[in-house]
């Protein structure tokens, strides 16, 4: 009994819980009276609480249609027939996936609309199989589907459309709008500027294969309540300036190289995400602020770079006397394209120049090609030495695709002399195409001499364990782990 009271003590300090006490009925009432993350938050309140939400409107609160390839006229008609039945009641969330030629110009509209009266907060509407790598996805085609912008909710807190135009007001304006994500929208430069100047509560946006996008240019609209900004292959997109954002915390690119200044300024002094993956330029290194801002990002506790941007990093740092304020940096993960001294050698700059005093985790994804480019360095540069320290809380290192090149043993015995805390050290062999079409690790891909001399190299950590294979841990999977780029 005494647990019990005990439980009823937690919401007013020593008070007893006595809001969990009231009658469903009421419960769902306080309930129906919140926006639906304050609602799905009260879960933690008690076990009366969790779950509760998802019943604070008529049955069914939230709607999720999925047309499969080949559905019959009755299950294409099902999303209509539904919003027949259901009348115009409250609902949380809306979700319609459908492929082309399911759904029309007129009943997609009257889907929207549909939600939009029943106030949603929750909207996502997405065209499969028409979109992504390798398609035309994010370009403009005849007869394609569109959704107009602003979609009319009062109460709209989340909006993800793919593979459907997006039609942008003039002046309009969204008050309370705080997440969008566009995956194959062929949204225009103008039209991206009016979706984002109409949003002052945006605090998410992520872009994805929108691929009519060249110039991403928010400084005459603001957005000051930006947190999180994610850019996916928008090939075209070679301009980027973000306007001072006090409140960004994590900044994603992966795409085409960019020719203008990628970090504008204040707009990255709060960062403390970024992931940075592109192309090489045609030729040489055009002039962009990357250098000079990554080392002086204090706040910066995740860095994920491809070596094309560590490559700017260490030729920059190389140069010049800085001081880089890395002091908070716990995570560092290398996205490597190539494994030649040149790149070595980047690692090696980057860790002298840019000191990680709290760096946990490193992780290095190594190409996946089987050549040694160790005598086929295309850069003729002198080896780097390696840096003496640095890495003193360094207890985690993960190297995927090791196939144990020359230039990758110098990295893992540089690591296991320097890192005196390392606890674990986990080295993955690159994975192979199943003849079904599967894909597995192979985890004797080494020859056993390789892993002999790895066992017996000198390690500054008597209690390091070297591990040959894959563990799916959330300890050895980076925080950014989803892959942008394929190798």
């Amino acid at each position: 009994m005494g647990g019990d009271h005990e439980k009823r003590r937690r919401a007013g300090g020593g008070e007893e819980d006595r809001i969990s006490e009231l009658p469903e009925a009421l419960r769902l009432q306080i309930l129906s009276l919140l926006p639906l993350k304050s609602a799905i938050r009260t879960g933690a309140l008690s076990s009366r609480w969790r779950g509760l939400w998802e019943q604070r409107w008529p049955d069914p609160s939230s709607l999720f249609f999925r047309l499969p390839v080949g559905a019959s006229a009755a299950a294409r008609a099902e999303p209509l027939a539904t919003i027949d039945r259901r009348g115009r009641r409250r609902i949380d969330c809306f979700s319609l996936a459908f492929h082309s030629g399911q759904i029309s110009q007129p009943d997609l509209k009257r889907c929207v609309d549909y939600a939009a009266a029943c106030e949603v907060e929750d909207l996502h509407l997405r065209l499969d199989g028409g979109g992504g790598r390798g398609s035309r996805g994010g370009t403009r085609r005849p007869g394609m589907l569109a959704v107009h912008f602003p979609v009319g909710s009062p109460l709209l807190a989340r909006l993800s459309v793919r593979g459907i135009n997006l039609t942008a007001s003039a002046n309009a304006m969204v008050r309370t709008l705080e997440v969008i994500h566009l995956h194959s929208v062929p949204l225009t430069d103008a039209a991206l500027r009016r979706v984002v100047g109409a949003c002052p509560r945006l605090r998410e946006l992520e872009l994805r294969y929108c691929r009519r996008l060249r110039r991403i240019d928010f400084t005459t609209v603001g957005a000051g309540n930006l947190r999180s900004f994610t850019i996916v292959d928008c090939s075209r997109a070679t301009e980027l300036r973000v306007p001072v954002a006090p409140k960004l915390r994590s900044f994603r690119f992966s795409g085409a190289f960019l020719s203008s200044n990628i970090l504008c300024g204040g707009a990255m002094g709060t960062l403390e995400h970024l992931y940075l993956c592109s192309g090489g330029p045609e030729t040489g290194l055009p002039a962009t602020n990357l250098p000079s801002t990554v080392p002086r990002l204090s706040n910066l506790t995740v860095l994920t770079l491809c070596s094309i941007a560590l490559q700017y990093v260490s030729v920059f740092a190389a140069k010049t006397v800085m001081e880089s304020k890395l002091c908070n940096l716990k995570e560092l993960h290398f996205l490597m394209f190539g494994m030649a001294n040149s790149n070595l050698a980047d690692i090696y700059i980057f860790l002298k120049t840019c000191p990680c005093p709290q760096l946990q985790r490193l992780f290095v994804q190594l190409p996946t090609n089987t050549r040694d480019s160790f005598t086929e360095n295309f850069l003729e540069v002198a080896e780097e030495e390696p840096p003496k320290g640095g890495l003193e809380n360094l207890w985690l290192v993960k190297m995927t695709n090791f196939k144990g090149h020359r230039n990758e043993i110098q990295l893992v015995d540089f690591l296991l002399r320097k890192a005196n805390h390392l606890k674990k050290l986990f080295l993955i062999p690159p994975k192979e195409d199943h003849s079904r079409g599967l894909r597995k690790t192979q985890v004797d891909v080494l020859p056993n001499f390789i892993k002999t001399e790895i066992l017996l190299l000198e390690r500054a950590s008597a209690n390091v364990q070297i591990i040959f294979c894959e563990s799916d841990g959330p300890e050895t999977q980076p925080v950014h782990s989803e892959v942008f780029v394929r190798f």
